[in-house]
């Protein structure tokens, strides 16, 4: 029995084991026959919910339809049509990658799962390590501009936040892609609400998926090569709900990656090889006591094991373990004077490291914010976090929004806040043939400015921003501009400012124009003007992204057949040369089947990454799925 045949048992399996269960009864839609939750908010961009209609941040949402219309198969992938989202793959279709927002670094961006901060301290290349399936995923919200005032370290200059999907109706959904480089996948996913009694339901998920391919780079290259990976994902949730006033959501999920680091840390040893091993659990409970308080405890584990060069482990190799537990609450108080959001969090983070050493430290966090309407078209938010660290001492990071209702359709919004980031172990204490260590790098702070606003009128929604951002300390690392083969060393920066603005134009035009659904395009440019030694060669800060563009397009040719379009354009600092890159998906549904064929870079663009570490060409993909639910329902 193959792989292929084994999965669709399993499907058959689950689905006729889920059906013997009663179904949600209370909540249920008669007209669609669908189960449906109460309606949610955003509340990335602020630990107070409300109706969103005169937001304070800039705040882009990928929903689910944009993840399932898209031809990404990572996060990473979904993330890059984002404009002001810098994504520098050091491997494709998941293995690893660098995310950091408006000019930023990687370790400037926390990475959340249902608003669970997934900071690693031995290293930011780690935290996306998501262990999670796309077909996990509702939405991915991301918040563009400092949020360290919400959510304290390292929402320096951005967070993006994925929420996990709650299956409202029965689904099991088997799925199988085959490319060029070796390229397969396999994934089964699926859940169903269940009633236990007329008070209480269970809703639930459940994933599955292995991802395997040959190196995309020329064999006969050593340079190129090394470029394999194979990757399983296991991943469960399930949320319980009881009556109106409590509900706890669980979940477990693993993911294991094997891949080929061909030049990822430096070109001189083009065969590293690394595997990471990462689970994550967390268990929320919302409790409403006459005030609603929410509850959540986290594990984060990661296994990273990183060979120097493969052929020879021996030759160099490192072993890092970091464990991070945390507890959270808050609750969100009502009165005359506005609403009140106050909580706490603890975290203790443990790493276990041949090369770092075995270090410990841990974080006590206090955080509040308060939103009033002074009039009914005006909102105002205040609100700081103070964090105190074990190996730091305190850190403090106030902010203030404001959000006015102008007209039916605009709004608009300026904002305020001032974050921080403490450093990595990495950033520290790792010493190897290309780094040196430094335990006296600094905290990185900054002051953030905004001015905004958002006009929707019938298709069209434009959102539009100017920024500017007055950092000090800045961590890099850096090595001197005449020593090609030095060694590099964190260090802090003496300051830089950055200016920029950004514009994300969406038009819903299904009616309009029947052919083409959904036209999006967004641009972010940055002009950052840095006070560094001349003398000094940087790696990261130094190595932006200056204009960014985005333009989405999603078509029905006929009937049940989709095509979808993505086009980006980048230009960096430091570059000569701009790069532009072009995906493109067609798709047929019906029925509970489904089939497509994808191509990512369809122009087989030339472009590279780190350290002129070339980015894969163009990647041909077939695929088809079935939900089992759908057909025998």
């Amino acid at each position: 029995m193959n792989n292929m045949t084994r999965l669709i048992v399993l499907g058959i399996s689950i689905h006729a084991i889920l059906g013997q269960f009663p179904l949600l009864a209370q909540r249920k839609d008669s007209a669609t026959k669908k189960y449906t939750l109460p309606q949610e908010v955003n509340v990335t961009g602020s630990r107070i919910a409300d109706d969103g209609k005169n937001p304070r941040r800039t705040l882009i949402v990928v929903q689910r339809m944009d993840i399932e219309r898209s031809q990404a198969r990572s996060v990473e992938e979904v993330l890059r049509n984002v404009a002001g989202v810098d994504v520098r793959q050091r491997g494709a279709l998941g293995v690893q990658a660098d995310i950091s927002i408006r000019g930023g670094t990687f370790e400037q961006t926390l990475i959340m799962i249902d608003g669970v901060k997934m900071i690693d301290p031995q290293t930011g290349h780690h935290a996306m390590n998501i262990p999670l399936t796309l077909d996990d995923i509702e939405r991915i919200e991301v918040l563009k501009g400092p949020g360290s005032r919400q959510y304290g370290p390292n929402a320096f200059n951005g967070a993006i936040n994925i929420i996990t999907r709650r299956h409202t109706r029965p689904s099991a959904r088997i799925q199988a892609i085959g490319g060029e480089n070796g390229l397969w996948e396999m994934s089964l996913s699926g859940g169903a609400p269940l009633a236990i009694d007329d008070k209480t339901t269970l809703l639930n998920r459940a994933s599955i998926m292995r991802r395997r391919s040959n190196s995309f780079r020329s064999s006969g290259d050593t340079l190129r090569s090394g470029t394999d990976f194979d990757i399983w994902t296991v991943a469960g949730g399930a949320q319980l709900l009881v009556g109106d006033n409590f509900s706890l959501d669980m979940s477990l999920n693993y993911t294991d990656k094997k891949f080929g680091g061909n030049g990822f840390y430096a070109l001189t040893f083009p065969t590293q090889y690394e595997e990471t091993k990462t689970i994550f659990a967390n268990l929320t409970a919302n409790i409403n006591v006459g005030v609603p308080v929410r509850i959540t405890a986290a594990w984060r584990r990661n296994n990273d094991y990183f060979i120097l060069r493969r052929e020879n482990p021996a030759f160099y190799q490192n072993f890092h373990t970091s464990n991070t537990v945390s507890i959270e609450a808050q609750t969100t108080l009502q009165s005359s004077l506005g609403a009140t959001a106050v909580g706490a969090e603890y975290a203790a983070d443990m790493l276990e490291s041949t090369n770092l050493n075995n270090r410990q430290r841990s974080r006590f966090s206090i955080f509040a914010e308060h939103q009033i309407k002074p009039i009914e078209n005006l909102t105002l938010e205040i609100g700081a976090t103070a964090l105190f660290n074990s190996d730091w001492g305190w850190n403090l990071a106030p902010g203030a929004d404001i959000g006015w209702q102008v007209t039916e359709n605009l709004c608009l919004r300026g904002s305020v806040a001032q974050s921080f980031r403490i450093p990595s172990y990495t950033e520290l204490f790792y010493n190897d043939r290309v780094t040196r260590d430094n335990p006296n790098v600094q905290p990185e702070r900054a002051w953030t400015f905004e001015l905004g606003g958002r006009w929707r009128e019938g298709i069209v929604d434009v959102q539009a921003s100017v920024f500017r951002r007055s950092a000090v300390q800045l961590i890099d690392y850096v090595r001197s501009s005449t020593d090609a083969t030095g060694r590099w060393q964190a260090q802090n920066l003496s300051s830089a400012v950055t200016n920029g603005a950004d514009v994300h134009v969406s038009l819903i035009t299904r009616d309009a124009v029947p052919i083409l659904e959904r036209l999006t395009a967004s641009y972010t440019y940055i002009d950052p003007i840095f006070q560094v030694d001349p003398g000094l060669q940087s790696r990261y800060v130094l190595d932006q992204l200056r204009h960014q563009a985005s333009l989405i397009l999603d078509l029905r040719l006929f009937g049940a057949i989709t095509n979808q379009w993505r086009f980006r354009y980048e230009r960096r600092l430091n570059a000569n040369q701009d790069a532009g890159f072009v995906d493109v998906r067609l798709g047929w549904a019906g029925g509970g089947f489904e089939v497509f064929a994808e191509a990512t870079n369809l122009l087989n663009a030339a472009a590279s990454d780190f350290n002129g570490l070339p980015l894969p060409g163009r990647w041909l993909r077939v695929g088809g799925a079935v939900n089992l639910a759908e057909i025998l329902r």
